[in-house]
């Protein structure tokens, strides 16, 4: 096979309730993901692929998948396919860009023969149950219609009343079944509305959408194993405007993992995922990646050369104990971008304010995640497995590299306090409550008091998170161009496991097929200990840790 030649495990296919993965598997052993939302094409294309199809996506419980996602992935150089459901949409919206449509379905949004979204959108069961079809497409209504109409089981009038009968039902109610019985009730002849129904149930019911997704996969199946399969040298006919919102989205899918977790994926990207079991600590950790990438920008932004074997004793240490073995190439551009983020501090590190800042900041760290110095040092003093003993210094790094970065992104950037809102800080504190259980007001003199802290001191550290949040995941508010120092294909949540030590821990579940039963029990005890107060609500707790579903987030709890 030649050598630029596509392979399957170079295809993401996302697909959901119009054809079961297991048949799609049959026609093509490409690499199948849930149906699209909002940022997983970005997230996806640090995974290099050179194909991606879209078949089935979200839009209702979230987001839908972006139009500028899909620019961003095409300008990268990466083949995008479109059919049945979603894919047809936005191949329909985006083929004048290079977005490649297929099937029926699709030439009928292209040529405006369908206008609304409703054609192909249907409710359907969970992930658990496979993304099960629970009514009737549009589309496949139609076709089933018009099938009856040219075996002339019906004439058009009646196919035009059921239709008008289907189109009238809400998407999630949807049922062909029900439009014949409307259509009785509107007038129709019941005699030829039982022959259309009778010929339904004897195999005329017409499933266009996975008709045109069984197509699209035999089209992708023949082209594995061609040179050239890939549009990767192909001119892009636009230049993408890269909008504070894209940004801004591109910022937060490159600090976490992938949301579902697929046995084909990276060990990387696997250990990003466990990480989030991590509970309060995973969020520090998200927090680092954020930090690492906003203070290697400003670096960047700066002209600033990486330091040849010129770290301090903040980094070298923990440069000389990555895991070489575990992912090679990764390292050489962590230990570059530690080195410039180095000569970054070292213009701003000088002066007793700067570690003043720090020592404040670590403060506000151990009290975000509910732990004093005194607790943290102790138990690396106290622990009798190694497992906790490396746990317990994994963390304390942790919130020192924290404290650190984040006192870096505060200097150098003096005008981010000015340019918060009351109301984000507010929405801040609000969060920060609902991560302790903290349910009204009537409980925050108690905390303030049980914490040792006066309401101005409160309000400090409230801004100060505030503007964290702004480094980590909304450059908007004051750090437009940042996605111009990175590739998209950058995640640098694996970046904070390295520095911290916590990717060679986690690397042991995936490393070894047994572990002792005190291993796998120290790490369960610690990951109880930094868990979310029972008081809060499991679907916040989920989200918080970016699982896209709370079912997702309670089954993998169950299993461990």
């Amino acid at each position: 096979m030649h050598l630029n030649s596509l392979e399957p495990s170079q295809i993401l296919i996302f697909l959901g309730p119009t054809l079961a993965v297991t048949q799609a598997s049959q026609i093509l052993p490409a690499c199948y993901l849930d149906p699209v939302r909002c940022g997983d094409i970005l997230a996806c294309l640090r995974l290099q692929p050179r194909v991606i199809a879209i078949i089935d996506g979200f839009f209702d419980r979230s987001a839908s998948v972006w139009h500028k996602e899909i620019l961003w992935a095409l300008e990268a150089g990466v083949r995008v396919f479109g059919a049945s459901s979603m894919g047809a949409l936005r191949a329909a919206e985006l083929e004048a860009f290079g977005m490649e449509g297929f099937g029926a379905i699709f030439a009928a949004y292209r040529d405006r023969q369908y206008i609304g979204d409703d054609e192909v959108a249907i409710l359907h069961s969970n992930p658990q149950s496979e993304f099960q079809p629970l009514t009737d497409a549009l589309v496949n209504i139609r076709a089933t219609v018009q099938l009856a109409v040219d075996k002339n089981i019906i004439d058009v009038a009646i196919a035009n009343l059921i239709i008008t009968c289907a189109k009238r039902q809400f998407f999630t109610q949807r049922h062909l079944s029900q439009a014949v019985a409307d259509a009785e009730v509107q007038g129709g002849d019941r005699q030829v509305l039982d022959q259309f129904w009778q010929f339904v149930q004897n195999g005329g019911y017409v499933d266009q959408k996975q008709l045109d997704a069984v197509g699209l996969l035999k089209h992708l199946a023949a082209m594995v194993g061609e040179s050239g399969g890939t549009a990767a040298n192909q001119q892009v006919k636009f230049q993408l405007n890269k909008s504070i919102f894209i940004e801004e989205l591109q910022a937060r899918v490159a600090i976490r993992p992938l949301r579902t977790a697929y046995s084909w994926l990276p060990l990387t990207e696997k250990l990003s995922q466990e990480a989030r079991f991590l509970g309060r600590v995973y969020i520090q950790l998200r927090n680092l990646a954020g930090l690492i990438r906003w203070c290697d920008a400003v670096a960047q932004q700066q002209n600033l050369q990486p330091l040849e074997a010129d770290l301090t004793d903040v980094y070298s240490s923990h440069v000389n104990e990555l895991e070489l073995d575990v992912d090679a190439s990764a390292i050489p551009v962590l230990v570059e971008r530690l080195s410039r983020i180095q000569a970054l501090l070292k213009l701003h590190s000088a002066d007793d304010t700067f570690a003043k800042k720090v020592e404040q900041l670590y403060q506000f760290v151990l009290i975000i995640v509910g732990k004093d110095i005194s607790s943290v040092e102790q138990q690396t003093i106290n622990a009798d497995a190694d497992i906790v003993t490396a746990l317990a210094s994994c963390e304390r790094r942790l919130y020192r590299q924290v404290a650190i970065l984040w006192a870096l992104a505060e200097q150098t950037n003096s005008q981010s306090k000015a340019s918060l809102r009351s109301s984000i800080t507010q929405k801040i504190t609000q969060h920060f409550f609902q991560e302790r259980g903290v349910t009204n007001e009537a409980e925050f003199p108690a905390w303030l008091s049980s914490n040792s802290f006066t309401p101005g001191e409160f309000s400090e550290m409230m801004e100060a998170i505030a503007r964290l949040e702004g480094f980590v995941n909304v450059p908007r508010w004051w750090g437009r161009g940042m996605s111009n120092y990175f590739s998209v294909t950058e995640c640098f949540l694996p970046d904070a496991l390295r520095l911290s030590g916590f990717y060679s821990i986690l690397s042991k579940k995936f490393q070894f097929s047994e572990q002792t039963q005190s291993w796998e029990t120290d790490l369960k005890n610690w990951c109880q200990l930094n868990a979310f107060p029972q008081a809060c609500n499991i679907t916040q707790v989920a989200f918080w840790l970016d699982f896209s579903e709370p079912e997702e987030f309670v089954k993998e709890l169950s299993v461990r």
